[in-house]
């Protein structure tokens, strides 16, 4: 199983991106200095869902909040005067410095700004999926959005560009 090392963390709320800065034995995919942005519903690329264009429900890799350990040793990376701090959501991004599974990262452009781009790590990709995997609103309908937090302000574009009407 593959870790990556710790990444340091930029975030804005609970949108985050981070820098690699250094990777665990095993892990080919990402190298030190890669700027990287945290998912919490990660890809092993191995079993049946991964594989599958109909889900990313990866069955190694997907949110749990009771998953506390890392899944490779079964312990946490952090403590304080000697107990252990668990892992949130495989991720703990609302640390500085954090320990993630590799699978756990989508490795983007080192150009791409991480305060600006952090937002694509859980908000905007949460909104868009609700919009177009679940709403599935037909051309011409009219939309309510409730909140303009991350995922809200994601909504109005991509419902304009579906030809929906928005109505917030």
């Amino acid at each position: 199983m593959a870790i990556c090392g710790l990444f340091r963390s930029l975030w804005t709320i609970e949108q985050r991106g981070g820098i690699v800065e250094s990777v665990g034995e095993g892990v080919t995919d990402l190298a030190p200095g890669d700027h990287v942005l945290p998912v919490f519903t990660g890809e092993c690329k191995e079993c049946a869902h991964c594989k599958s264009e109909e889900s990313n429900m990866c069955e190694l890799l997907r949110i749990n909040p009771d998953r506390k350990v890392m899944i490779s040793d079964g312990q946490a990376r952090f403590s304080v005067d000697g107990q252990p701090i668990y892992h949130f959501l495989g991720t703990s991004t609302f640390s500085e410095y954090t320990v993630v599974h590799s699978g756990c990262v989508a490795k983007i452009n080192p150009q791409a700004p991480l305060d600006k781009v952090c937002i694509l790590s859980c908000g905007f990709c949460t909104g868009f999926g609700a919009t177009v995997n679940v709403a599935k609103p037909k051309k011409g309908s009219t939309v309510a959005i409730f909140g303009l937090g991350a995922v809200g302000l994601s909504e109005p574009r991509l419902l304009e560009l579906l030809g929906s009407l928005v109505l917030i």
